[in-house]
C-alpha cells in the first residue's frame, strides 16, 4: 500500500473492515520523549471519546493501555535515552546515553533527553497478562499522537506493535501529529491508516473514563471545537478542517458529561479544553457556569489549562463572578508580548494590553487574588526575530500587574503561517523531516535570534525569580514601597555602574562559595 492510500481523511469507525461485534480492540496512548514533561492534565481524552465511539457500534471487547499513567504523587516515571537513537527493539541506549548540545558563539547548554511513561517491558508485561499475544492479537490498535516533536515514540511504539502483532492486526494512528504531519507519519511510521482531522462521529461523545482500572482524579471536557481567529504560530485552522466557525456543545450536554463522571467515579476535578472557550460566552460557557452554580449539591473544582481568552474576560464581570462562585481553581491568561505591533504581525489583532489589564481588574474584583499563584500569566519567548529588550519588558509588565508568570518556549507547530514563513531554514537543517528538532525546549530559532543562550536562561530565571513568593505575595518593582522606590532609584543613580566595577571580585566570591 502506497504511503498517500494510507492516509485518510473524513474518517469513519465503518471504513475499517469487519464486524465491529467479532472485534477486540487496544487503545494506547505513546511515551513520550522529551527533556521535560508536565504530567498535569495528561488524559488522552481524544482516545477516550474513540472508545465511546467503540462501544456505541457494539466492539466486542475495549482496553486501554496508558503510558502516561501518573502515580499517586502525580507524577510519571523516567529514564534518561539517547538522542537519534530508535527504542523500537531496546529499552535503554545502546551506550552511554548522549545529551543534546545547543551551542551559540561558544555558549553550549546540554540536555538530557528522557522517555517518560510506562517502560516498553511495563507494556510487554500488560500485554502479555490481558492476553495480547502473538497467537492472539488484537483485531486493531488505535494510537493517539499529540504533539509533531513527540512522534519518535509513536514510530517505536509501532515497530514493536509489528514485531509482536505482525500485520494481522490493524494498526489506526490518529490525533495532532498525523493531522498536521500526514505524510510524515506515513513514511516514518508502519501504520495502516494516519488519520487526518476529527473522528467527527466521536466529537460530542463522553470520554469512556470506564477503561481505567483505578477510576483517575480528574476528568477533561471538551466544550467546542473551532476558532474564528488565525494567529500565525497556532494550528487550530488545519487540526479544525480549515473552518472558522465554532461549534458549541449545548451546556446541559456539558453540565450531564460532568455529573456522570462526579457520580460515577467520583471526580471533583474538572479541566475544561477547547480552541475558544469563551466564544459567544454569554449562549454558551457563561450558561455552563450558571448550571453549575445552580447545582449546590456538588462541590467541583473547574481548571482551564489553556489560558482564557482576555478580550471575553475584560468585557464581563458577570462571567469572571460565576467562575468564582464554580470553583475556578485559578485563572490562566495568554500574554504573548507587549508589543502589539508584534503581535500583529503574528494575526493576534484582537486583543490588546488594555483588554490584558482590565480583565486582571475583573478578575481581582471577582475575589481571585493577584501576585500569589490564583491568577496566572502565559509569556511566550523564543519565537523568530524576536528582541531580548521586549521579552523582558513584557516580563516585567506582567510581574508588575499579575505577579506570576509561566514562561512559554516557542514552539514553529508545522502548517502554521510561522512555520510556512521559516520552511526554507528548517529544510536546510533537515527539521522538515528531524520534528523533534523543531521542539521549543531547544531553542529551533537561537541561531537566528540576538540572544545568546545565556540570555534565554537568563529571561527564565528572571521570571522564576518574579514569582518567588513572601507571606503569599511577590515583590513589586514598580510598587509604592520605599523598598520598591529605593531599588528603582538605585538602579538609576550609579549603583549598577558601581556594581559592574566590582564584577570580577563579586565573580570570584560567588565561585568561592559555590
Amino acid at each position: 500500500m502506497s504511503e498517500q492510500s494510507r492516509i485518510g481523511t473524513s474518517f469513519a469507525v465503518h471504513q475499517v473492515p469487519g464486524d465491529p461485534k467479532n472485534k477486540v480492540v487496544l487503545l494506547v496512548n505513546p511515551p513520550v520523549y522529551d527533556t521535560q514533561y508536565w504530567a498535569r492534565w495528561s488524559q488522552p481524552y481524544g482516545l477516550l471519546r474513540i472508545s465511546s465511539l467503540l462501544a456505541k457500534h457494539g466492539y466486542k471487547r475495549r482496553e486501554l493501555f496508558d503510558f502516561m499513567g501518573v502515580d499517586g504523587e502525580g507524577r510519571v516515571p523516567r529514564h534518561r535515552i539517547s538522542v537519534g537513537e530508535s527504542y523500537g527493539e531496546r529499552e535503554q541506549p545502546t551506550r552511554p546515553a548522549m545529551p543534546w548540545h545547543i551551542a551559540k558563539n561558544g555558549q553550549v547548554l546540554s540536555l538530557w533527553k528522557f522517555h517518560f511513561g510506562k517502560t516498553w517491558a511495563q507494556f510487554e508485561t500488560w500485554l502479555d497478562d490481558h492476553g495480547f499475544t502473538s497467537e492472539k492479537p488484537p483485531d486493531e490498535v488505535w494510537i493517539s499522537a499529540v504533539m509533531t516533536y513527540w512522534w519518535e515514540s509513536v514510530r517505536d511504539l509501532i515497530s514493536r506493535l509489528r514485531r509482536r502483532f505482525g500485520k494481522r492486526t490493524t494498526i489506526i494512528l490518529g490525533g495532532i501529529y498525523p493531522t498536521l504531519c500526514p505524510e510524515h507519519a506515513a513514511q516514518f511510521t508502519d501504520a495502516d491508516l494516519v488519520v487526518v482531522g476529527e473522528v467527527q462521529e466521536a466529537n460530542n461523545l463522553w470520554p469512556d473514563l470506564s477503561l481505567y482500572e483505578k477510576p483517575p482524579t480528574y476528568a477533561i471536557v471538551t466544550p467546542s471545537r473551532g476558532c474564528p481567529y488565525n494567529c500565525s504560530y497556532c494550528a487550530q485552522r488545519t487540526i479544525n478542517g480549515g473552518h472558522r466557525s465554532v461549534r458549541y456543545r449545548t451546556a446541559e450536554d456539558i453540565v450531564a458529561e460532568m455529573r456522570h463522571q462526579h457520580e460515577t467515579y467520583g471526580i471533583c476535578e474538572f479541566a475544561f479544553y477547547a480552541d475558544f472557550l469563551l466564544w459567544d460566552v454569554e449562549s454558551n460557557f457563561q450558561r455552563v457556569l450558571e448550571l453549575l452554580v445552580a447545582d449546590k449539591s456538588r462541590h467541583l473544582h473547574l481548571h482551564a489549562p489553556e489560558g482564557l481568552d482576555v478580550r471575553c474576560l475584560s468585557k464581563s464581570q458577570r462571567l469572571v463572578d460565576l467562575m468564582k462562585a464554580a470553583h475556578f481553581e485559578k485563572v490562566y491568561l495568554p500574554v504573548e508580548s507587549i508589543d502589539e505591533g508584534y503581535l500583529r504581525t503574528m494575526g493576534r489583532t484582537h486583543v490588546t494590553v488594555r483588554h490584558f489589564i482590565d480583565a486582571v481588574k475583573r478578575c481581582e474584583q471577582a475575589g481571585f487574588r493577584l501576585r500569589n499563584l490564583d491568577v496566572n500569566t502565559f509569556v511566550l519567548y523564543g519565537l523568530p526575530q524576536e528582541r531580548i529588550e521586549r521579552v523582558v519588558q513584557t516580563v516585567l509588565f506582567v510581574s508588575e500587574v499579575v505577579g506570576s508568570i509561566i514562561p512559554m518556549l516557542f514552539t514553529p507547530v508545522p502548517t502554521t503561517g510561522v512555520y510556512a514563513e521559516h520552511l526554507p531554514y528548517f529544510h536546510e537543517r533537515g527539521w522538515d523531516h528531524d520534528l523533534h528538532m523543531l521542539n521549543g525546549k531547544v531553542y529551533p530559532f537561537l541561531e537566528m535570534n540576538e540572544g545568546s543562550l545565556e540570555d534565554y536562561i537568563d529571561l527564565q530565571r528572571l521570571m522564576f525569580m518574579l514569582n518567588a513568593q513572601y507571606r503569599d505575595r511577590s515583590f513589586q518593582l514598580f510598587g509604592a514601597t520605599e523598598v520598591a522606590r529605593a531599588f528603582r532609584h538605585n538602579l538609576n543613580n550609579g549603583f549598577a555602574e558601581s556594581m559592574f566595577d566590582l564584577d570580577e571580585d563579586v565573580s570570584s566570591l560567588a565561585n568561592r562559595k559555590s
